[in-house]
């Protein structure tokens, strides 16, 4: 393992991996073309300061949250001098095994979601030297070498609400998750509030698709919302989220999204998207671990670290007055003068009829 090694020296580049199953696809950084080759790893070259590997079990060309996930991983590990790979899992029987594999060959190792959850608990102790990050999930009991990384995508989607209140001409508002779990619920109980405060009489509709890669079923779901009198529809679907911006752009009726710029995808009838940098958490993360001060643990963040934000607007569909609304209540989350629901609000939350 390179921690054996100061910083500034580095093996040779670990475009591997022979894994256990033909499920795994590994990415170089360096373009995204898939590799089977490997290096020695008691070769030294000097000039980088470790190899770090990103375990992802969503697609990481899913023009949502792992595409800008990953965009912030590569920009930021070459900066950095690192090696480093992107691994992407598509079976389930393989997550323990993998992780495994990689964490022999790694220093820094990211991965992300509740699924990964007991393999990062069975793999991490085995490698107390490498360090973990693990995205959107957490582990039943601490470990010194695994950081916990969410964020509070509930604040940002507060401002969605208020778009949405303000845009909507049926006085009836959607929001439709990816699968029902505590991540998405953040998204739903900021925007059902930030909705409320503007106007409680607007009713807020709210679904889940069940998928976190389905756009068909995500167009069917926003069809269906659209169609019963929502004419906004905040959406947390992830790769899903694709059939929802054409859903949109067909039924002619209003989407903010979440995570990324939603105008190139829906320019005619997305209005913004909020969520979190992904890009800069993944930035965060490495420089931690260049900078010898990794956190273990629960690391949580939000829009005083702007690690949530809203995304640029249609300025033709969102009007300047409402993005001005928009800016103070952000003041006020940061200030603390506006206090969010979490997601353990979302059981308590009237959905429409």
């Amino acid at each position: 393992m390179s921690q054996n090694y100061p910083r500034g020296m580095k093996r040779r580049s670990l475009t591997f991996v022979a894994l256990a199953s033909a499920s795994a696809l590994v990415l170089s950084a360096c373009g995204g073309g898939s590799t089977s080759s490997s290096a020695s790893p008691d070769e030294e070259v000097d000039g980088a300061a470790g190899t770090a590997t990103l375990v992802s079990i969503q697609s990481v060309t899913d023009k949502g949250v792992m595409q800008d996930f990953v965009a912030g991983f590569e920009e930021a590990t070459e900066a950095a001098g690192m090696e480093s790979n992107v691994v992407v899992l598509t079976d389930a029987s393989t997550y323990e095994s993998t992780l495994e594999s990689v964490s022999g060959r790694s220093d820094l190792v990211f991965t992300n979601f509740p699924p990964m959850i007991q393999a990062v608990e069975s793999v991490a102790p085995n490698h107390p030297e490498v360090q973990y990050v693990l995205l959107d999930a957490r582990i039943s009991e601490p470990l010194d070498n695994v950081q916990e990384l969410f964020f509070r995508e509930n604040e940002s989607s507060y401002l969605a609400g208020i778009v949405a209140a303000r845009v909507t001409q049926t006085k009836k508002v959607g929001f439709l998750g990816a699968v029902d779990q505590d991540v998405i619920n953040r998204y739903l109980a900021g925007f059902h509030a930030g909705v409320k405060s503007v106007d409680p009489s607007i009713d807020v509709c709210f679904a889940y698709v069940g998928s976190l890669s389905d756009p068909a079923l995500g167009k069917q779901f926003a069809t269906t919302m659209y169609g019963q009198g929502v004419d906004v529809i905040h959406a947390a679907t992830a790769g899903t989220q694709l059939g929802v911006y054409q859903a949109a752009e067909e039924q002619e009726k209003f989407l903010i999204s979440a995570d990324v710029d939603v105008l190139p995808l829906a320019p005619n009838y997305g209005l913004t998207a909020t969520g979190p940098d992904f890009a800069t958490a993944a930035k965060v993360a490495v420089e931690q671990y260049i900078d010898e001060s990794f956190e273990s643990g629960l690391q949580v963040y939000g829009l005083k670290d702007d690690a949530v934000r809203i995304l640029p607007y249609n300025d033709e569909l969102v009007p300047a007055e409402v993005q001005a609304e928009v800016e103070e209540a952000e003041q006020g989350i940061i200030d603390g003068s506006i206090t969010v629901p979490d997601d353990t609000t979302v059981s308590s939350l009237e959905n429409c009829g």
